[in-house]
């Protein structure tokens, strides 16, 4: 749970207790909001914090953002979830460098210690753990490609990475990446993609983790149009293991499996396997605020690859002032992929408890 608490600037702590005045774990993030960890509670229901300035109940553990060779690398309570790649690097030696790219997520990582990510796949060497990219693109008379490196009409660079925030409740990072054109106008910028990636702590140690992404990507110059298309956006690529349709288990909200999901809408999609004996796997959940939502499943029939396909029924228009904006949560866990679990916290996701704030009197 997070709200504004007038009258306390963002560099000063929190202190939030319950009515009965046990301390709750909180957080003062950076953009003047106060985090707290909040019970259970029915819907309808209502519960009252108190919350003054001061020291704030940190709790044990954590979530870190530290900056590594690589990039960017998140833990929870010491265990490592993910890390978001800026070196353009390859990972085999047979990978052709016109492959090469930074600016997405890999490894991702269940509680357990499972990969659930891939990179530069041998199939598709152009895929990447978690990865934002388009392939049908008008911009002015050029056409790149920024799906498929490899024709090299498009290229994804990381731009920046900053700011970087950690806490007892919540951790993550923001970052700026370029899509720029290859094709016609070679060399000018198409897109500016804004990264925010947050990461969360469960205090009851929960058989899983739980990461947001918010993606606003905008055009400098001009109008740029994301043609229609069944892939594209921000999309996944499942751990080699799972690679054949028969190695893998999917499942969306509306209970679609590979072969009727295709192009379908829906709240969130699954995607897992078996890597080294261990279960494991990711939901990947859409918020109604999205373009064109509840958005059409994206999944390949053979590859662990899935996603949401905002283009999927019909072109987005961009132009300087009317960025897109894409919110997705993914939910990485051990075990058998849990309907339930995933349409609770899609609602959680989708509908946060309403905050109201009051002043005690004399304050």
């Amino acid at each position: 749970m997070s709200t504004i608490l007038p009258g306390i600037p963002p560099a000063k702590s929190v202190l939030v207790r319950e009515p009965g005045g046990g301390r709750v774990p909180s957080q003062m993030r950076a953009d003047g909001q106060v985090a707290f960890r909040v019970k259970a509670m029915k819907a309808g229901s209502q519960a009252i914090y108190l919350a003054e300035e001061g020291g704030a109940a940190s709790g044990k553990g954590g979530v870190l953002a530290v900056r590594v060779p690589e990039g960017v690398k998140l833990t929870v309570d010491g265990l490592p979830i993910l890390t978001y790649q800026t070196q353009r690097s390859q990972v085999r030696k047979e990978v052709a460098p016109v492959y090469a790219r930074n600016g997405y997520i890999h490894p991702l990582y269940s509680p357990a210690g499972v990969m659930v990510t891939d990179d530069y796949p041998k199939d598709k060497p152009y895929q990447h753990g978690i990865w934002s990219g388009w392939q049908k693109v008008e911009f002015g008379n050029s056409h790149p490609d920024f799906w498929d490196t490899s024709l090299q009409k498009g290229r994804v660079a990381v731009e920046s990475v900053a700011p970087l925030w950690v806490g007892p409740l919540l951790g993550g990072f923001g970052s700026h990446q370029f899509f720029t054109d290859m094709d016609g106008r070679i060399g000018s910028t198409a897109l500016r993609e804004g990264w925010s990636v947050t990461a969360f702590r469960d205090s009851r140690r929960a058989p899983y983790f739980v990461v947001d992404l918010e993606s606003r990507q905008e055009v400098l110059n001009g109008q740029i149009t994301l043609g229609q298309n069944q892939f594209g956006g921000i999309t996944m690529r499942g751990s080699r293991d799972w690679q054949g349709g028969g190695k893998s288990i999917f499942l969306t909200s509306q209970g679609q499996d590979r072969g009727k999901a295709q192009g379908a809408p829906a709240h969130w999609c699954y995607l897992g396997g078996k890597s080294g004996g261990k279960l494991a796997g990711v939901a990947i959940l859409a918020h109604p605020q999205n373009t064109r939502e509840p958005e059409a499943v994206f999944v390949d029939q053979e590859a662990p690859v899935v996603g949401f396909a905002p283009t999927r029924n019909g072109p987005i228009p961009l132009s300087s002032g009317r960025p897109l904006s894409l919110k997705y949560r993914f939910v990485v866990l051990d075990g058998k992929p849990d309907s339930k679990l995933f349409d609770r916290l899609w609602n959680d996701f989708v509908d946060p408890p309403a905050v109201e704030v009051r002043f005690l009197a004399g304050r």
